[in-house]
């Protein structure tokens, strides 16, 4: 964008050289159009790449994260190791969003006792597509926990047949307030389900403000396996 521009502002300027030496008035004028237009997409350029806009604070995706990172913190009991954040595909995510829930994630794990490393993976896959969860889990097997922002699909508990060697834990944000989860989470393969509350306002929780857990109580619930089925039959019911 800010290329094709310059080549307009030096096509402008151009035209006004060779207008000028048939009509000097006239030349002029597109000249000092054309220089105003390079000092405006330089100046562009300068404040794009020396001050460039502050991403967007959300705090209600970042309340999401700390309550996902206490679960993983409270389940790992200070252990270490690798943290995978599944991420739909970056065309169905803005960008500030998922800054936001790593943002949310990180400011949690500073209180936990362990060492972990997080590493960002997005699905190479529609986030209702089994065989995109399918190969994250296969490309992570080192893996001590997942924590997935793009729900899960249905069926995700038949990637996890008897005799499977994936033990990794599984924190899951629904968005979709979908029961995808239910049966994993009810074995215990999936450890805490985060969701939007039913009947929460939407413009109200992305203006929203105060501390984390405040904020994910006001619009979100928490599944675990102990409330699981009640969790789902509110959904239901809505």
């Amino acid at each position: 964008m800010a290329f094709s521009l310059l080549l307009a502002a030096l096509a402008i300027t151009g035209m006004g050289v060779w207008m000028s030496r048939r009509w000097r008035l006239a030349g002029q004028s597109m000249m000092a159009v054309g220089g105003l237009a390079l000092v405006s997409v330089i100046g562009l350029q300068v404040r794009q790449n020396v001050l460039p806009p502050k991403p967007t604070v959300r705090r209600a995706e970042m309340a999401v994260s700390y309550c996902l990172a206490n679960c993983l913190l409270e389940d790992s009991a200070g252990g270490s190791g690798k943290v995978v954040l599944l991420f739909p595909q970056r065309r169905d995510m803005n960008e500030d969003i998922e800054q936001s829930y790593e943002d949310g994630f990180v400011a949690s794990l500073r209180h936990g006792r362990g060492q972990l490393s997080l590493k960002a993976v997005h699905l190479d896959g529609a986030n209702g597509d089994l065989s995109a969860f399918k190969q994250a889990l296969d490309q992570n097997e080192e893996t001590m926990a997942f924590v997935s922002y793009a729900g899960v699909p249905s069926g995700f508990e038949t990637l996890f047949a008897t005799g499977q060697s994936n033990r990794s834990s599984f924190f899951v944000f629904d968005s979709d307030a979908t029961t995808h989860w239910l049966r994993a989470l009810k074995d215990g393969r999936i450890k805490a389900v985060a969701l939007p509350r039913p009947g929460s306002d939407v413009r109200s929780r992305e203006t929203s403000v105060g501390m984390p857990e405040q904020i994910f109580d006001r619009f979100y619930l928490l599944a675990t396996p102990a409330n699981a089925d009640e969790i789902a039959a509110s959904l239901k019911a809505r």
